[in-house]
């Protein structure tokens, strides 16, 4: 007999699905993001969307269900929240560009693999798939056997000589990958290393390491470690420095990976790294641009000479990965066509298919340029660094979510009714028809902060008209407008404009920022989002900011020699004390990187600040105003969990339509977070009963 709880369970299960699935319900329907942050879903049956691993994600590719086609497994080399090893299917079969399940994770917290899930790196030997990593502290080089039949479980140990060691200790960052380097039928050891570091060990030896750490070569490298024994009992010599055919690493000014196969089918391993080009030649600015640089091998199978490197391109632009971050390459030939193709992981979690054509042209095999793979869409997502936004965008009456994101786009997801709501993939919006990206190419001058995208948006009323318009920092700190030309149903988005300010004196600019200005435009610190409000409210909308210091400040709108402008900036946020706001202390590449957004978030009818705070999100109760100057008491958390690195970026969305806002979070991953409140009562998700007291600590950024 079964246990009679079982039946109370499922007839309370039954009568809270038929409340949640009642047209009819009542003004208040039942929740279902109420157990705090959860991933937003897109509620939308047979969709497919861009595959995403999560953030900087590695690939691994093999057969690991044995089914006969490739499915990828995946390491989130760069995320907090949800680090650790994704297994994706591949469900179309042997296809270029198969559609993939959502991934499942198949690592485990107390098996921890490898050092920070960015250097793994699959081999193949003699058929079998074994995966390659330096361990967490670089003391060892694991190597994770038979992995599709053993799933990382059954780890040993690759022994090195002590010039091999001396690699794992002293360079930060190494990649490993068994390849039979010198065509003797025995598989080798070829690695890249890059960015020298000190060993961390302490006690016993250190002495020692330090003294060795003072001569060892700090030059970053592509070495190749002969095996003098066998596949199953390998015995390697010292690491051997791989150099082109003119005596010059074949590293110098690359972000390397060990990416060696036979690209042109000549029967010997070629290499390609990524890097820039200037004149032909590659210069000492690894990440600048990310272009693709074969250099061809015009040895013999067990003589290598490797040769100047050339840019892959297609149809004469070069092949680029869409991110201009951390790209992860491996070589594997995907569709099983007989030539070594490209897979890439990019810092916006994207994986791209880049196919190797079969064909040579002046020495340069012919690929094409990167193509996403696709996968069954569940959890809305949109790349990396969200910064999202709610707005009714196309004046159906159901508010939709717009975002920025890492490289640059401006996405719309298209609310499709319903409770929950069903979404519809992003969109990409474009001005003339030509995607907006906010993006620039180079690295800035001086620095060696190369610019991602990072955009941040607001989407509101800016000019006299009744078209919602969108307003963007550029990540470097260039303040944007977006007019909306088209018509409330069917936007259409102008070329962008800078913001103009009504100095007083001399412009504000940060003392560090990516980004340049000229004469009066708005430049802010970088990665802070700007938020439209009409803060004085004389039925202008004003800007509300971080400025120069990090202080928040409204640039009020004014009227000058006929045309809307933005006044000088103004402290007019204030702690009770009457102190102004710093809502960010650190300077340098620590600066700005705030997300705000307003809303009445205890229902007391003023709106309050929500504020991204390293790790979690903060909010500051409105008190009123004096002397025009808005007062603000730190609360403390809305929410203390870590989602990752960077600053989240909170807003307010009400879908339930019970009038209560609750709280969605872009995050560094690209997923959204969606938080459901049961009433304004409950502020947090730190406490259980009772309102939210002011916190006793003063806000700081952590």
């Amino acid at each position: 007999m079964r246990n009679p709880l079982f039946f109370l369970f499922t007839g309370a299960l039954l009568l809270m699905t038929a409340h949640c699935s009642n047209k009819k319900q009542a003004a208040r329907p039942c929740k279902l993001y109420q157990n705090g942050l959860q991933k937003l879903e897109y509620n939308h049956p047979g969709l497919t969307v861009d595959l995403d691993g999560g953030f900087k994600v590695l690939p691994m590719p093999m057969d690991f269900d044995g089914d006969g086609d490739y499915d990828l497994v995946l390491s989130e080399s760069g995320a907090y929240a949800e680090a650790g090893i994704f297994y994706f299917e591949n469900i179309t079969g042997n296809a270029d560009l198969p559609v993939f399940r959502l991934g499942e994770k198949i690592s485990y917290e107390r098996r921890r693999l490898g050092k920070d899930g960015a250097y793994f790196e699959a081999s193949v030997v003699d058929g079998r798939v074994h995966v390659i990593t330096p361990d967490r502290v670089g003391e060892k080089l694991l190597i994770y056997k038979d992995v599709p039949q053993n799933v990382f479980w059954d780890d040993n140990e690759l022994i090195l000589s002590h010039k091999g060691y001396a690699l794992l200790h002293y360079m930060k960052n190494t990649q490993w990958k068994m390849i039979d380097f010198d065509s003797d039928g025995i598989a080798d050891l070829v690695c890249a290393a890059s960015s020298a570091r000190r060993s961390s060990l302490r006690g016993t030896g250190s002495e020692e390491r330090d003294r060795e750490f003072a001569t060892f070569p700090k030059h970053q490298r592509l070495v190749y470690l002969k095996n003098t024994g066998t596949n199953d009992a390998p015995v390697f010599n010292d690491p051997v420095e791989i150099v082109k055919e003119n005596g010059a690493s074949l590293a110098k000014g690359l972000a390397i990976k060990p990416v060696f196969a036979d690209f042109d089918n000549d029967g010997d391993l070629d290499y390609i790294g990524i890097g820039p080009v200037q004149n032909g030649e590659q210069y000492d600015v690894a990440w600048a641009k990310n272009f693709m640089i074969y250099f061809e091998n015009k040895g013999t199978p067990t003589n290598y000479k490797f040769t100047k490197g050339s840019v892959l391109v297609h149809e004469g632009k070069p092949i680029q990965n869409e991110s201009r971050g951390t790209i992860h390459l491996t070589a594997f030939d995907w569709n099983k066509d007989g030539y070594v193709d490209l897979l890439a992981g990019d810092e916006d979690g994207k994986m791209a298919f880049i196919k190797n054509t079969g064909k040579v042209i002046d020495g340069v095999p012919q690929f094409l340029p990167p193509a996403f793979f696709q996968m069954e869409a569940r959890y809305v997502d949109f790349g990396a660094l969200t910064t999202p936004r709610v707005f009714d965008w196309d004046g159906d009456g159901l508010d939709d979510i717009l975002s920025g994101n890492g490289v640059g786009h401006i996405g719309f997801f298209k609310n499709l009714g319903g409770y929950p709501p069903k979404w519809s993939a992003p969109e990409l919006l474009d001005v003339n028809g030509e995607t907006i990206r906010l993006i620039a190419n180079e690295a800035v001058q001086g620095t060696e902060e190369p610019y991602w995208g990072y955009t941040t948006i607001d989407v509101g009323y800016w000019d006299e008209d009744d078209l919602p318009d969108i307003i963007a920092n550029e990540h470097n700190g260039n303040i944007v407008w977006f007019r909306n030309i088209g018509t409330r149903t069917a936007p259409k988005l102008a070329p962008p404009e800078p913001l103009y300010i009504a100095w007083q004196g001399e412009p504000q600019r940060p003392a560090w920022v990516p980004g340049t200005a000229e004469g009066d435009e708005l430049l802010a610190p970088w990665r802070t989002s700007p938020f439209i409000m009409d803060f004085n409210e004389d039925s202008l909308n004003d800007l509300v900011i971080l400025d120069y210091e990090g202080y928040l400040v409204v640039y009020p709108r004014i009227r000058k020699d006929g045309r809307l402008m933005l006044g000088h900036p103004q402290r007019n946020f204030v702690y009770p004390s009457g102190e102004p706001i710093l809502l960010n202390q650190r300077t340098g590449k620590s600066s700005g990187r705030l997300k705000i957004t307003f809303d009445d978030w205890d229902g007391d009818g003023l709106a309050d600040l929500i504020v991204s705070s390293k790790p979690a999100m903060d909010w500051m109760k409105n008190l009123g105003k004096k002397d025009g100057k808005m007062i603000l008491q730190y609360m403390g958390r809305i929410s203390s969990r870590t989602l990752m690195g960077h600053t989240d970026g909170p807003v307010t969305a009400d879908w339930n339509k019970d009038g209560i806002p609750d709280l969605l979070v872009g995050t560094e991953i690209g997923v959204f977070y969606y938080w459901e409140r049961p009433g304004f009562e409950v502020t947090t998700t730190m406490t259980s009963s009772g309102k939210q007291k002011p916190a006793a600590y003063p806000y700081f950024k952590r």
